[in-house]
């Protein structure tokens, strides 16, 4: 896990009093534990979706932005995007802004578009009223920072959030934030803290999925330690529940153990690099990582041209809250 996803179910709880028969329930469990199966069960039951006009479709719909974002389903993040600011929902979004907002940034920070990002995130500053939300922002804020390779900026945010009265599930995405930031700063022991928290307040809130995908970046500060026992210490966990791993986070554990293969040695032959610079399936969210990791084999150059150069991945139209949001 790159980054605090979990962020993405903030102000999501459950508080509908009617029913317009969506599978609010099993969309609700699928969207934090099986993404891929949230979006399958939308498409099962996408009839019903459409023509629901109750408060229960619109937090469904909530649900699936967030399944959709963390499979990286963008063709179908905007169209959620437009079905919630639609005349039929918008009055049952109406006070959850931010959440959906919010939601949008991560989708524009994963696909590439920092700018958008950023845009999304100040306006959903707008509807911070709690110093939760705001926290909530700065932490996606700090994030897009760092991805920016302004790490310092990232920091001072992270640095400047009061944690005493935060509830677990922004808890365990500023632990996520300060261990990669802490990563990127070579502060190794400090990550591999961060990494523990978050995890610990992942379960403390019941999130499953994120507790598993957050040990993949405890395994990154393994290698870059050359601590290996910690590595095999550490990899079961890394894909306890297959149905909880989603196909990204596969592939980067797959280059992360081809990787772990090599770590002992001082050179690597000419199809041993080839391994690790084949990158094209790992998703950009790892990227850093592999990077990282890739310097001590002096191949990092290698691997960000190609990551610089994928177009293959969709990108998402700008001012996708504009109705939310002035000035867009």
């Amino acid at each position: 896990m790159t980054f605090p996803s979990m962020l993405l179910s903030w102000g999501m709880a459950l508080s509908t009093t009617a029913s317009c028969n969506v599978p609010i329930e099993l969309l609700k469990s699928q969207a934090f534990n099986q993404p891929q199966q949230a979006v399958q069960t939308y498409l099962s039951n996408q009839g019903s979706f459409q023509r629901a006009t109750c408060a229960d479709a619109a937090l469904a719909y909530r649900y699936l932005l967030m399944a959709a974002t963390r499979v990286q389903d963008w063709k179908l993040v905007a169209e959620v995007a437009q079905i919630l600011q639609s005349g039929r929902l918008s009055p049952h979004v109406a006070g959850k802004e931010l959440n959906v907002i919010n939601n949008l940034g991560v989708a524009y920070r994963k696909v590439g578009q920092p700018e958008d990002a950023l845009t999304h995130y100040r306006c959903a500053l707008t509807y911070a009223n709690s110093h939760d939300e705001r926290a909530l922002i700065k932490i996606n804020i700090a994030i897009v920072h760092r991805n920016a390779d302004q790490p310092a900026i990232g920091f001072r945010l992270l640095q400047g959030i009061e944690e005493k009265y935060l509830p677990s599930i922004i808890l365990a995405g500023l632990h996520v934030a300060k261990g990669n930031t802490a990563l990127q700063l070579k502060r190794y022991d400090e990550a591999h803290r961060a990494y523990q928290q978050a995890r610990e307040h992942y379960l403390l809130v019941g999130d499953k999925r994120n507790a598993q995908a957050v040990v993949a970046n405890m395994l990154v500060v393994a290698l870059a330690k050359n601590d290996t026992q910690a590595y095999d210490q550490l990899r079961t966990l890394s894909t306890l529940d297959i149905d909880m791993l989603t196909d990204h986070g596969g592939r980067f554990i797959q280059w992360l153990d081809t990787f772990r293969s090599y770590s002992s040695a001082n050179n690597l032959n000419q199809l041993q690099r080839q391994q690790l610079q084949d990158i094209e399936t790992i998703a950009a969210d790892y990227i850093e990582f592999v990077m990282l990791l890739s310097a001590r084999f002096s191949l990092n150059q290698a691997v960000v041209r190609p990551a610089r150069i994928n177009t293959k991945q969709p990108l998402l139209s700008s001012a996708l809250a504009r109705r939310w949001c002035k000035g867009m």
